[in-house]
Order: C-alpha cells, then structure tokens, then sequence
C-alpha cells in the first residue's frame, strides 16, 4: 500500500458514530492516564524513596543508580510488551487487547505498593520490584500506542491531531494526578512517609483501574478494523510487514521519539533528583511547579493538535524540536538558581513546549502514515524501541554524567541537544500527512 493509501486508509476502510467517537476518545484517555499515574509514581518514588528503601547500606550514589536503574529496567520491557501486544491489536481489534494492557499495569502497581522492603526480605526486595517493573513496563509499552491508534482511528479527518490530543494530554492528567497525590504524602512527617506513607499512592492504582475499566468496557471495536476484518485485509505479521514495508516511515518516526522521550524524563525524573539532591530546592517546592508544568501541558497539547490540523504537523513538530535544542542549557541555568519560581518556569518550558507539541501531533501524523493492518505496530515500534533505548535510561544516564562531572550539569544539557538534533533530522525526513487528510476527506465525500 502507498503512504497516500496508507493516509487515507482510516477513513475509507469505516466510519465510527459520533457516540463511538466520543466513547472512543473517553475510553483512551482514561487507559492513558493509569499508564502515566503508574509511570510517574514510580519515577518520582525512584527519585526520592526507592534508594533507602530497596537499596540500603549502598551508600547515596550507588543506592541512586540501583533506582534509576529500576526505573529503567520498564522501559527495556516496554517494546517486548508493546511489539507483543501491538501484534494482538492489529490482529485480534484494539478493546479486547487494550483491556489487557490496562489491567496488567494497574494491579503491576498496587502490588509494589504492597511490597516489603529490602530491610525485611533483603535482596528479594529489589529482584520483586523488578519484576513488577517488567509488567508494568510490558502493559504501558502497548497501551498508549494503542490508545492513539484507537482515538487516531475514530477522529474525523478534519481534527485528527486535535483528537489525538486527548489521549495525548491524558498523559498529563495522569502525571499531575500521581505528582499531586505523592506530594501530599510527601507532607507527613519523614519518617511515618518512608514507612508506609509512599505506598498509599501505589495501592490506590487499584481504584482508578476500575474507574477505567468501567469506561473502557463501553467502547466498541473501531469502524476502521472492523472493516479491516470484512475485507480480509488483517494480516497475520503485522510487526513483520510494517518493517518490510514501512522502513522508511519508521527510521525517522524513530528518530523523533529520540528526541521527544528523554526530555520529558529527564523533566519529569531527574529534574527532581538534581533540584532537590544535588542542589538545595525545597522538594514540596519542586513538586508544586512540576504539578503546574503538567497541567499546563494539557491545554497547550489541544492548542498544538489545533495547530497541526491548519498548518500542518511537520512545521509544528520541527518547531519543539528547534526548541529543545535552544532551550537545554538555559533549563539548567534556570535549575542552578535555585529559585523556586525559576525553577518552575524552567520545568514548564520543558514540558510544556516540547511535550506540548509533540505528543499529540505524532500520534496522528504516525497514524495517518501506516495502514489499518499495521497501524498500531508501528506507530508502538517507532515509540518503544526509543523508550527503551534514550528513554527510560535518561534519568540513569543524567545521573552518571553530573556525577563524572562533579556536580555540573552541562553534560546532560548536552545530551539532550544532541537527541533534538537527531530529532530535527527525523522530522525532516517524515512526509506531511495534513493534505493527505484533505484528501482522504474528499474520498468520503
């Protein structure tokens, strides 16, 4: 199938009702936002409490690195997870697969939030929270593609990258949900906090697992796989075909995720270990202008998804990109202040901007790049091959390279230039798929 065809595949192959739509939208989204409460609670757990708790008597350093390196570790099952349940999606329709997912990572979290620490069991403490760190990664790793594949798949053509925008700044929701809910356990005193205090947010997973479910449970299978299935057009190797057939979509689609993955980590995770750690920023402090950056993300992930569907994704893709190169040695300039205020204003620009304009926009661009067959593999294989390579290890890799340096961060501002460049370059080498959505518009007319 040619990239036009591919463009256009959504539209032609079926048309979701405006309730499925909607239902469609709701029912992504919420998955997104356990994927993310999870995955941020156990960031920010990694930067603050993991160490003494899974990790004692290994000195601050080295207790640090086992964290992150946790931390990590879901992120290298997150392809396998993703590829795995990516090729069930594309072949078996997206509910039945999604709803896998979604209870593989919530009750993955309830049970750290239950687990002993490494001064009760030893080292069976950290082997079980990197066990449960292998589900969780394995069930996030396909459940956001296959979100955006659900929303991408069920939005008008006219408003793709806006649509696509809601499971997109659901990631949002749920990284304020876990930062707000961490913070106010954070308040108690510090010791009764390292005892049990951090676990509540973990064990409450649980509740917004339902509350997913219930949703989840109400959206039909998607018009356009549905129609997929009538006209025999599912394939038996969707993983397979889409790297035959698609190689050239997927390199720089890769290629973007470099850029956009490690920023948001290193925002989100590192920051917090860096602001509080190496320097002397109140924690509550760092976590209230973390909270700020993450809802500002929500609204300016519509407005880009806005943006996209009338000027077109590549220009609004290029332009976070362009930024993130400029703006990595002024994130830490603004860190070194040790200012609240700055360092808030420093942690929404990095969210904000370069989130913002990614997050949603790539997810429609990608959709709109692959057939129905394939669609959901790749758009996982260019997201969680980066994830598991620059992703996951940027906390772990800022964390080294500020040590080797004494302190100094510019090694890591460094790095996260370079990853915008191999962005940009990505970026350059993607086809716009805005006017292929007019046409495919057009064909439903």
């Amino acid at each position: 199938m040619t990239d036009v065809a591919a463009a256009t595949d959504i539209d032609r192959s079926g048309l979701d009702t405006r309730d499925q739509r909607r239902r469609a939208i709701i029912g992504s989204s919420v998955g997104t936002i356990i994927e993310w409460y999870d995955f941020t609670l156990y960031g920010l757990a990694s930067a603050l409490v993991f160490a003494p708790l899974f990790f004692p008597g290994a000195g601050s350093l080295a207790g640090t690195l086992g964290a992150f390196a946790t931390f990590a570790v879901g992120f290298g099952a997150r392809p396998i997870g993703g590829l795995i349940f990516a090729h069930f999606g594309d072949r078996i329709g997206r509910k039945a697969t999604l709803l896998t997912t979604l209870l593989m990572m919530g009750l993955a979290t309830t049970l750290i939030g239950l687990l002993p620490t490494g001064e009760t069991i030893g080292i069976w403490a950290p082997i079980l929270l990197i066990v449960l760190r292998l589900f969780q990664g394995a069930g996030a790793g396909a459940e956001f593609a296959g979100a955006m594949t659900m929303a991408s798949e069920s939005a008008p053509t006219k408003n793709r990258a806006f649509v696509a925008g809601f499971p997109g700044s659901a990631v949002y929701v749920g990284m304020a949900l876990a930062t707000c809910f961490f913070a106010l356990v954070s308040l108690m005193p510090s010791d009764l906090f390292l005892a049990w205090g951090w676990r509540i947010p973990f064990i409450a997973s649980i509740v917004i697992v339902a509350f997913a479910l219930y949703f989840r449970l109400r959206v039909k299978e998607t018009a356009a796989f549905e129609a997929a299935e009538r006209k025999g057009e599912v394939t038996s190797a969707p993983l397979v075909e889409a790297v035959r057939t698609h190689w050239r979509i997927l390199l720089p689609g890769m290629a973007l995720f470099v850029f956009a993955l490690p920023w948001v980590y290193v925002v989100q995770t590192y920051s917090l270990n860096y602001t509080t750690g190496t320097l002397s920023v109140d924690p509550t402090h760092a976590l209230i202008g973390l909270v700020i950056a993450e809802l500002l993300t929500i609204p300016v992930t519509l407005l880009c998804g806005r943006l996209a569907d009338r000027i077109g994704r590549k220009p609004v893709l290029m332009a976070a990109a362009i930024f993130g190169v400029v703006f990595a040695f002024p994130m830490f300039w603004l860190f070194n202040t040790e200012n609240s205020w700055l360092v808030g204003l420093s942690l929404i620009l990095g969210l904000a901007v370069i989130q913002g304009g990614t997050i949603g926009v790539s997810a429609a661009m990608l959709a709109e790049l692959f057939p129905t067959r394939m669609r959901w593999s790749g758009i996982a294989i260019s997201r969680e091959i980066p994830a598991a390579l620059v992703g996951g290890t940027a906390p772990l890799v800022a964390t080294a390279l500020v040590a080797a340096t004494g302190g100094s961060p510019w090694l890591v501002a460094g790095y996260l230039v370079a990853l915008s460049v191999i962005g940009i370059f990505g970026i350059r080498f993607l086809p716009e798929t805005l006017q292929r959505g007019a046409e495919a518009t057009e064909l439903q007319r």
